[in-house]
């Protein structure tokens, strides 16, 4: 009890700080609904939960103000916004029930797995919103006769957790391959088409989904996909559902791809004197074909807050009394797998006389597995390494481009000079392989209006760079609501409008997932 008085005060000092970034972030969108939308009275809502308590009396209803506030924030800078109640269906059915109830109620509905999104993709916009905890869909359809996974694939609920899933299939010889750092959930990631390190081989979730299970606005429950690695059957649904947001639908299980356990794997680092000539390394590595397993950049401020996180980590102090000063440079990570040694030492060589003609230096390479998994580990933990830049910020600015690989290199380089003109603390990095990259811009509680509006700047400046030049303003956190107002830049009013209609076409009330992607 006597830690009371302290949560209370972190949890003021939190409520500050989204209180003054709300007027900013909300700004650019009114999120404002039409005569048709959700109604969010508390009669109404009264109404609802009496419904639910009544006719799905197994369903958990949840208004702890602690856990509705966890259920109404991300990993990113949005303010939290709790919805009025969590839910927590133990079946399909129960989602089917809950949204025809939603329909009939005009209830809001947030889908929600792990919290890991960054773009406020659960905050609760309309206060009478419930968040649908997907918690209980853990289920992992693994052959119970002892049978191999013949076609390398699995049927997944929907809150199974990539580790969970990589946890149940480690006698199997196979792992599931996408890898976004936080530990979200198989239905999360798929929500947001996520990836991650691995892209650069395996693709993103679109490209490692071959179907899927979902309840629509309506309460109909929808079987989207097969087992079949194509298909040309009717509109592709899965592909819709990815990347939906929740705006479309409750995903409620997926039918993922698994690849082998790689026999040899081994890592390299490689610096260069400047991110340029970094990212040209890289886009020759690529037109090498050079099959690199993952491929990461690291500018310098992102170096410094890595080797510190990573002292820290191990226990040590990262104070400057005894932290030596070290000259970081751009840094690039790699990762090679093969079917023998020697092809990967095939790999790494090529590597390296392509890092050299690059003016690449320190060229070297690991194998022992504890070194790259520690390695990878800090680099995953990169986001608060980055916070830990600005002693006392809890959240950051996270921007998410990403460019044609022949345009990385400037519109990176460019994004590290804005940070060294404006005079902020960022850390600016990216899955270089396919060309997504992201600048971290942590955030204290106490900063001025003219700091945030630096930051932002920034972020325009960036996303405004990226579209010139072809790219999309997100490579894999999605749009939430803390990217609308640049899909209209991005897609323009034809493709805005194709979205509308089919979030209006599917979801007439409007009770799915409110003002995220498309605002109606």
């Amino acid at each position: 009890m006597h830690q009371l008085p302290k949560l209370l005060a972190v949890r003021a000092s939190r409520s500050l700080l989204q209180h003054r970034f709300q007027k900013l972030h909300y700004s650019s969108s009114t999120h404002s609904f039409s005569s048709n939308s959700a109604s969010h009275s508390s009669s109404s809502l009264s109404k609802f939960l009496n419904e639910i308590s009544t006719n799905l009396s197994h369903v958990e209803i949840n208004q702890n103000k602690y856990d509705l506030d966890v259920h109404g924030k991300g990993e990113g800078y949005h303010p939290t916004s709790p919805p009025a109640a969590i839910l927590t269906p133990t079946s399909v059915t129960d989602i089917s029930s809950i949204l025809k109830y939603c329909n009939q109620y005009k209830i809001p509905v947030i889908p929600y797995g792990a919290g890991t999104s960054v773009e406020g993709h659960v905050s609760a916009i309309h206060p009478s919103s419930i968040s649908l905890d997907m918690v209980k869909f853990k289920q992992v359809d693994l052959p119970t006769d002892g049978t191999i996974l013949e076609d390398a694939h699995i049927q997944v609920g929907a809150g199974v957790t990539r580790h969970e899933l990589n946890h149940a299939l480690r006698h199997t010889g196979l792992e599931f391959k996408v890898d976004p750092g936080a530990d979200a959930t198989i239905g999360g990631m798929t929500a947001t088409s996520a990836s991650g390190t691995t892209a650069v081989s395996y693709g993103t979730m679109r490209e490692n989904i071959l179907g899927l299970e979902c309840v629509l606005p309506d309460g109909t429950v929808a079987n989207c996909g097969s087992f079949a690695l194509k298909s040309s059957s009717g509109y592709d649904l899965t592909s819709l559902m990815c990347g939906s947001e929740g705006t479309l639908g409750v995903i409620t299980k997926v039918t993922v791809k698994l690849h082998p356990v790689a026999e040899h794997v081994s890592a390299a680092i490689c610096e260069f004197d400047t991110l340029h000539e970094a990212a040209m390394a890289i886009s020759t590595m690529k037109f090498s074909s050079i099959p690199l397993e993952r491929c990461e950049l690291l500018d310098e401020s992102s170096l410094d807050a890595f080797h510190k996180y990573t002292i820290m980590s191990d226990g040590n102090e990262t104070n400057d009394s005894n932290t030596e000063e070290v000259v970081r440079k751009p840094t690039v990570f790699l990762e090679f797998t093969g079917a023998t040694k020697d092809i990967v030492q095939e790999h790494v060589k090529l590597t390296e006389l392509i890092c050299n003609e690059f003016g690449g230096s320190n060229f070297e390479f690991k194998t022992d597995e504890a070194e790259r998994r520690k390695l990878w580990s800090a680099r995953h933990n990169l986001y608060y390494a980055s916070l830990a830049m600005r002693k006392g910020a809890e959240k950051a600015i996270i921007t998410d481009a990403c460019v044609p690989l022949s345009k990385l290199a400037h519109v990176i380089s460019a994004t590290a000079q804005d940070v060294k003109d404006y005079g902020v603390i960022a850390t600016t990095f990216g899955h270089a392989g396919d060309g997504n990259f992201h600048c971290i811009l942590p955030i204290l509680e106490d900063d001025d209006k003219e700091y945030i509006q630096k930051l932002h700047e920034i972020n325009d400046n960036l996303i405004k760079r990226t579209l010139e030049v072809g790219g999309t303003c997100t490579g894999e956190h999605g749009i939430g609501n803390g990217k609308i107002k640049h899909l209209m830049q991005e897609h323009g009013e034809g493709g805005v409008k194709f979205m509308e209609m089919i979030k209006k076409g599917l979801d007439a009330n409007n009770i799915m997932n409110p003002g995220k992607i498309v605002d109606i």
